[in-house]
């Protein structure tokens, strides 16, 4: 059976481990397994829907989400609440998949409060790592007018991720224009991965060459199966010339961190948003004792499953979500059902 290599796998440099038991060879089998499945819906669950309920306990949202049996999103639904008090679906998500379980094609439809609708559909493009592996070699992304918007190109060497080329495109005046080409190259250090973006531009010095303007920076970590445990993502400032920005001096960073659950969701979600102190601030301090960067936003999620079925999966899911560098507090509970494959 072909296997495929999931980009994040393949940054996450435990592709050569992985590939052993993806074969069926090695020490992490079904005889002898030492690493669990990355869901447990895997084989077993065929639907799940999960329903927040409001005060009243009456529908207030709900989420229908549709398994391959071997593996893989089908289909995600969610559906709130209009202005008759009816819920419908608001947000689509389909996954078509190759025989060989290769995600193909994602669509993504999102219906707004007004009810204009906006399509997006990614389009995957493979290419063989081995006689019995592939990997994501290049994603299409096209708009709600079918338009090729951006296509980025992944370039592996040996195991590892190594190059990264996005082109967006513009569409003014009718015709398809490059508009943008940004390229990451990502470098490996122990168990951190860093990825640097840029765009190559005329030198201001020698017009006649290209030099590099920096747009951000990420260091991540991820976890066997690829997904990302921490990321800090720093951005810079572009206005600045060419060979003349200050990467010490970053205009902002993201740094998150998430944890996964048994049935392979985000079980805990913390993103915080750092931007510059202003002059004033740092002018008020001339022992320089304040960091150049100051926390300016706040997300924080965590999902808790309680009360398990006879199949031994959660029937309920307890929400807590802060908001804002005050911490706005809000919780919610939630009830989930399963379909089982037969």
């Amino acid at each position: 059976m072909k296997r495929t290599i999931s980009l994040t796998a393949a940054l996450s440099a435990a592709v050569l481990f992985l590939l052993p038991s993806c074969l069926g060879k090695g020490k992490n089998t079904p005889l002898n397994p030492q690493i669990p499945p990355i869901s447990t819906l895997t084989g077993k669950v065929e639907k799940r829907i999960t329903t927040r309920l409001d005060a009243n306990l009456k529908e207030e949202s709900r989420i229908e989400e549709t398994f391959r049996k071997s593996g893989g999103l089908l289909s995600k639904l969610t559906y709130t609440k209009a202005s008759d008090g009816t819920l419908k679906v608001t947000d689509r998500l389909t996954n078509t998949y190759d025989e060989q379980g290769n995600r193909l094609i994602q669509e993504h439809e999102v219906t707004k409060e007004g009810g204009q609708t906006e399509r997006t559909r990614l389009k995957y493009t493979y290419r063989a790592f081995s006689p019995s592996v592939s990997y994501v070699s290049r994603i299409d992304e096209y708009d709600t007018q079918d338009r090729l918007v951006k296509s980025t190109a992944y370039e592996l060497e040996g195991s590892r991720l190594q190059r990264e080329i996005e082109t967006t495109y513009s569409y003014e005046g009718g015709a398809q224009k490059p508009k943008v080409v940004l390229r990451t190259s990502y470098d490996f250090i122990s168990a951190v991965i860093v990825g640097r973006t840029f765009q190559l531009v005329p030198n201001p010095k020698n017009p006649q060459q290209e030099i590099a303007l920096w747009h951000k920076q990420a260091t991540f970590r991820t976890d066997y199966y690829g997904r990302k445990v921490y990321e800090e993502v720093l951005s810079y400032d572009t206005t600045q010339p060419a060979g003349q920005q200050d990467l010490k001096k970053p205009l902002g960073a993201l740094v998150s961190t998430w944890r996964y659950g048994a049935m392979g969701d985000v079980a805990v979600e913390l993103r915080e948003t750092h931007g510059r102190r202003s002059q004033e601030e740092l002018d008020k301090d001339p022992q320089h004792k304040l960091t150049y960067l100051k926390l300016v936003d706040r997300y924080f999620y965590e999902g808790k499953y309680s009360r398990p079925n006879n199949e031994g999966f959660p029937t309920q899911l307890d929400v807590t979500i802060e908001q804002g560098v005050a911490k706005v507090k809000t919780t919610y509970s939630c009830s989930i059902s399963y379909t089982y494959f037969k």
